[in-house]
């Protein structure tokens, strides 16, 4: 599921129409993009799905195990 995804979906998921806001919001949650000549950001699926700072992060990622210590 690379596709990049549509004005109306990023609209969507970011809650803003203007593209500024858009880019801040994914900004925000870590969400890799890149902005076409308009200044639009534009992005995959695969990359919303898949936020850099969960990618990169092994402990985040990958941390099923629950926190022992903070059961008392």
């Amino acid at each position: 599921m690379n596709d990049l995804m549509s004005e109306q979906e990023l609209q969507r998921v970011t809650g803003y129409k203007a593209q500024s806001k858009q880019c801040e919001v994914l900004t925000e949650h870590g969400i890799f993009f890149v902005k076409d000549a308009n200044g639009a950001p534009q992005l995959t699926w695969h990359c919303f799905n898949n936020p850099a700072h969960l990618r990169f992060n092994e402990t985040l990622a990958h941390n099923d195990e629950p926190n022992f210590s903070a059961m008392g």
